[in-house]
Formats: C-alpha cells, structure tokens, sequence
C-alpha cells in the first residue's frame, strides 16, 4: 500500500523476484540484509518520483535514474571499504567495561530476606573504539538493555568497572557525573514512553539545551532545536505540536534529536528503529552514519535485527544470560561464527533471498 491504496498484489515470489511497482522495489532496496553490500542504504526516494496534479491526485512514477543511483552507492561502497581496509588503525578506546554486573533481588522472603537474585547482567567485559559502533545482540531478556543503562548509571551497578574516556563513571559524584551526561546519551526503545506527553516539540527539545547551558539564550536554543529536526527529516513546523500528533517513526526521530541536542560523544541506541517502517529505517540508518562520520560519534548498538547490527556495526558482540559469549568484527561473526549460540541466532533469522522463497514457495 502507499498513501491508502494498493499499488501492487500478487505471490510472495513474484513480489520479490519482479517487482513492478517503483514503490515496491524502494521498499525492498532499502531493507538491509546479511548479503548488504551499501554503505549507504537506498531509499524509496531513490526509485519513486510523484507529481500532484491540481485536482490533488498523485501521479507515481519510477525516477528514469533509479538504476543508476543505486549502481552509484555500490560503487561508492566499494570504495569506501577498500579505503577502511588499507587505512585501518588501532583508535583510542572511549569506552571499557569489565566484569560489570546488575544484580536484582525479589524480596518479600522469611524475616525480609530476598526470595530470588536475578543476575541481569553478570559479568560483561566489552570495549568500543573512538568513532565506531558495536552491535549487542542476544535474545529478548539476556540484558542487553539493562547493559547499556548500566553504561550510563542509569541503573546502580552490582560491581564491575565503567571506564569512560579513561575515567571511572562508578567513581563520581552526581554533579560530575553531570557533565558526563551531556557526552553520553541514549535513545530508547520506545518512542511512546519515552517522550513527555505534556510538552510541545519545542520545549522537550530545548529543555536538556537549557539544563546543560548549552546556547545564547531561548532564540538561539529554538534555532539549534530547528536544525535538529531538519537534520532528522522533520521541520520547523512541528515545534508546536505535541508527542501524541505523531506517528511511532516520526517520535523516533525526535527522540533522535533530543539525544543529539547536547552534542554528545557517545550514545547508546536501544532499538532505536524497532518502530520504523523499512523506507523510515534506512534513512535514519542513513543519517546515524553520516553524523558518526561528522561528529565523530561512537554507538552501542543495541538491537534484535541481526540485518540492522551487520549494517551499522563495525564489532558485534552476542549476549546470552547476562554474559558476552562471542566477539568479532561484523563480516567476520556472520561468516564465521565460533559459537553455538551465535550460529542458532542467525539461523532463526528468515530468509528473504530468491532461493529460500522458492524452496518455501515449494
């Protein structure tokens, strides 16, 4: 379907293997899977042009240079990575964790004694490099998310050790850690509870600005909230409106906005694009590369799409019951994975490729 109606039917296999319509062919160009090649994702803009004509139909039409932009982004792909191979260095490590652990109990036992202690997270060791991305994978509830929040003290550490740019985050005091907040953000998962219902666009976007001193005053906080919104695909025109008078994709992009106010050095991005449509996705997959390459940001990527991980992620690390069971560069773990866990993660992963649909086609 696009804008209400439906712009092309048939079986699976003829939807993937010839897709006539330009719509069609956007969405499964900018879907990234194992075999993804792009640095940068193709985008339904890249195949479908639409005229308004005055009576206010739409008229759809496939771009007469679709073919020739996506054969550009291969090739600038290529190039990209041969210059990432033969220029490739050891950076400065911003971020160590060692032996962190999160332990939760369940009290309400005999004389008050804890009935249970959950170990959400026991014992994680990882490291990101300055301007690089690691992928956290693992199945719902192995405490990816409760990993990262642990990360920015979100939620009290057991133990363990957070090394941040060379300092201990455990170690600080709440008005230094302060400072560290503005240098390390999150975007939730949920863009639905993670927005404040009762403030406009402008005043969720501009409070962190004011919190951090961050801006000349409230005219030029606004002019930094405006470029924000522009920067994620959104306009001026939605600094008055309120969370609930925008789609779940659209809040996500906000929340992106939000996190990027402060100009931080490190964010951690929990499912981040769970609640986006894939044409939605790839451009904001699209713009999370482009403001790591220009601001030089560095990403724990959190995420149960194994396809989205391999797309974003330099180094992938697989989580289960609370521990780091396997580490390795993104094309190295998917080709090659050492771990039993690893392999049944990727096998569970449908695939979408031609010679799969056939065999399910029967």
């Amino acid at each position: 379907m696009y804008r209400g109606k439906v712009v092309e039917q048939g079986s699976v296999l003829s939807i993937f293997e010839n897709p006539s319509h330009p719509y069609v062919k956007g969405l499964l160009a900018c879907r990234p899977t194992f075999e993804t090649k792009y640095r940068v994702l193709p985008t339904v803009d890249d195949f479908l042009e639409t005229e308004e004509a005055p009576d206010g139909s739409l008229t759809l039409r496939e771009r007469p240079d679709a073919g020739a932009r996506v054969a550009e982004l291969e090739s600038k792909s290529a190039q990209e990575d041969q210059a990432e191979d033969s220029s490739e260095s050891e950076s400065e490590l911003l971020l160590a964790v060692k032996d962190l652990k999160v332990h939760f109990t369940s009290g309400g036992g005999f004389l008050g004694k804890p009935k249970e202690t959950v170990k959400a997270v026991d014992g994680v060791e990882l490291s990101i490099p300055k301007g690089k991305t690691l992928g956290l994978v693992g199945e719902s509830g192995c405490g990816k998310t409760t990993t990262g929040r642990a990360i920015l003290r979100l939620v009290p550490p057991t133990s363990g050790s957070v090394r941040y740019d060379g300092t201990d985050l455990a170690a600080l005091s709440p008005s230094e850690l302060l400072a560290y907040r503005k240098r390390m953000q999150i975007i939730f998962q949920d863009p639905y509870a993670s927005l404040n219902p009762r403030l406009t666009i402008e005043q969720a976007l501009t409070e962190p600005l004011a919190v951090h001193s961050i801006g000349e005053g409230p005219a030029d906080r606004r002019d930094r909230v405006v470029s924000l919104l522009e920067e994620v695909g959104l306009s001026s025109a939605h600094l008055l409106r309120y969370p609930h008078e925008f789609s779940g994709g659209q809040r996500q992009r906000l929340c992106v906005a939000r996190a990027l106010a402060v100009e931080p050095e490190f964010i951690v991005c929990d499912e981040c694009v769970s609640a986006m449509d894939v044409s939605v996705q790839a451009q904001v997959l699209n713009l999370l590369n482009e403001l790591q390459e220009s601001r030089n940001l560095t990403y724990l990527f959190i995420s149960h799409d194994l396809s989205v991980v391999k797309f974003v992620s330099d180094h992938v690390a697989v989580m289960q019951a609370g521990r780091i069971v396997e580490t390795n560069s993104a094309d190295e773990l998917y080709r090659n994975p050492k771990e039993t866990y690893t392999q049944e993660l990727l096998d569970a992963v449908p695939k979408a490729d031609l010679e799969a649909l056939r065999k399910r086609s029967g």
